[in-house]
């Protein structure tokens, strides 16, 4: 048995959501003084457990509003368990929401520098990487162009770029390999085929069951936030698909 590099016991997650109230003027009123406030828990995650060893690769499939994103930003540490544990042995780059944290009024030059620092680069490291961040993120003509005048695709390819020259344990994916066009989708599989190769481990929330067969060895299948499966990805992916879940 290999060294692990995730245990997740007994996982659970809520959040505590408003109920609806009429729009009157009294009900804001007594909203904004917390007067009669009411609130339910929405359980989005409940007794998640599974094990990952260095160098797995794990899926995260499920329909909409199964808990995928939920348990991602659980594992890189935006959310803090309701009950049970987490725990993490090693160095991980969340990708989560692509375009988040660039500075619209700032060029791509800057951002590049900025969003690395943010995500623990040293700015060594960042000028060593800048021309193969630009290249791979083809923004070699818009370099000095304001991060707010690229186009949304533009600026996810930017930051998927800078996390991907990370070199972490473990990369946390939610959902992108729908960006960009087909050449950019054949660069992000050839960044997690060779972190696989390298011996690095992903874990991926998709809803391309493509994607997850090639790149995971093990996978988790959630239906509204309860774990109906673990285990070898191919089997995981039959269960999902004839709808046993």
């Amino acid at each position: 048995m290999g060294r692990t590099l995730i245990e997740v016991s007994r996982l659970t997650k809520e959040f505590r959501v408003e109920r609806s109230r009429s729009p009157s003027l009294f009900s804001q009123v007594r909203r904004v003084l917390w007067l009669g406030r009411q609130t339910r828990r929405l359980r989005a995650l409940a007794n998640v457990d599974f094990r990952l060893e260095h160098g797995q690769s794990l899926g995260l499939v499920g329909n909409n509003g199964a808990g995928k994103s939920t348990l991602l930003r659980v594992l890189s540490g935006i959310y803090r368990p309701t009950e049970g544990t987490c725990r993490v042995d090693g160095t991980f780059t969340p990708v989560l929401e692509l375009g988040v944290g660039m500075i619209g009024e700032l060029s791509v030059r800057e951002n590049v520098f900025l969003y690395g620092a943010m995500i623990g680069f040293r700015r060594a490291d960042l000028r060593r990487r800048f021309d193969a961040i630009i290249e791979f993120a083809d923004l070699q003509e818009f370099v000095e162009a304001r991060v707010k005048e690229l186009s949304t695709g533009m600026r996810q390819r930017l930051t998927f770029s800078i996390n991907a020259q990370l070199d972490s344990d473990l990369m946390l994916i939610d959902e992108i390999l729908a960006v960009g066009d087909r050449n950019f989708r054949e660069k992000c599989d050839e960044v997690f085929r060779q972190r696989r190769r390298e011996g690095k481990s992903l874990i991926l929330a998709s809803h391309d069951l493509d994607a997850v067969a090639a790149l995971c060895d093990r996978s988790v299948l959630l239906h509204h936030g309860e774990q109906r499966a673990f285990g070898p990805t191919d089997e995981v992916l039959a269960r999902y698909t004839a709808g046993i879940a």
